[in-house]
């Protein structure tokens, strides 16, 4: 019964994940028969294996009924579709700043609405491979000079990419500013405190410090920048409490 349980939970997640992951729907002739590339690949396949199996009549029905089934629930029409009940019918246009602000999956589902609702459309067009392509490329030259997985970067927008990149630059500025405390002799003398994580100021700056390391790992702009301001803030107070002029 547990296993059955198990198996029911992953089930349903990944049905959820289907159904936030953007696709390309389609519409079959004008009829309100809506459905996506995979879902209409199983329903098939399911109708061309009972085929060559020799499938009785109502046997074939019922493996073309699974399929469809299954289709359905593997290839669901995602959310952000206007097809799908949860999304809105209205589709605006986007400009290439607001492109630069969505995401990849959002530029993606705002293509597959555009060309749901006019197939004449091309991504072309619509700016959208070239956002793509810019994002991509951002990602890229920032996830080499920041060292950072470019994996962890590529489901934000062009100007979240940009974001973290400020933020590392910050981040690593900072770093630089403590270690010269770590490094080099003169200071070490004048202030030891800056060293002893036995004061609070200090352990607190420190603990700081590795949340700003730890964050800069997870692929989330928005927490990493807090973690990096109070990283800043932390440091300033420890130089305080340690007689910094």
């Amino acid at each position: 019964m547990s296993n059955a349980s198990d198996w029911a939970v992953r089930l349903k997640s990944f049905h959820e994940k289907q159904l936030d992951r953007p696709r390309r729907v389609y519409r079959l002739g004008r009829t309100k028969i809506i459905f996506s590339g995979g879902h209409a690949a199983c329903t098939v396949g399911a109708a061309v294996a009972a085929s060559m199996l020799d499938f009785p009549t109502w046997a074939f029905w019922i493996a073309v009924a699974i399929g469809f089934v299954v289709g359905k629930y593997l290839y669901p029409v995602p959310r952000s579709s206007v097809a799908s009940r949860y999304g809105s019918r209205e589709v605006a246009r986007k400009s290439p700043s607001d492109l630069d602000n969505m995401t990849p999956a959002e530029i993606r589902a705002y293509q597959y609405n555009v060309q749901f609702t006019d197939k004449s459309v091309t991504p072309l067009a619509l700016g959208t491979e070239e956002a793509l392509g810019r994002q991509t490329e951002t990602v890229r030259t920032v996830s080499l000079a920041a060292g950072a997985d470019a994996g962890l970067l590529a489901h934000l927008s062009l100007e979240d990419v940009k974001e973290y990149k400020r933020t590392a630059d910050r981040h690593d500025l900072l770093k630089r500013r403590w270690l010269t405390y770590e490094m080099d002799p003169r200071l070490q003398f004048d202030f030891p405190a800056m060293s002893d994580v036995s004061l609070p100021s200090t352990a607190t700056m420190i603990r700081a410090m590795h949340t700003a390391d730890h964050e800069r790992t997870t692929g989330n702009a928005a927490d990493y920048r807090l973690a990096v301001d109070r990283f800043s803030q932390t440091l300033a107070a420890a130089e305080s409490a340690a007689g910094v002029p």
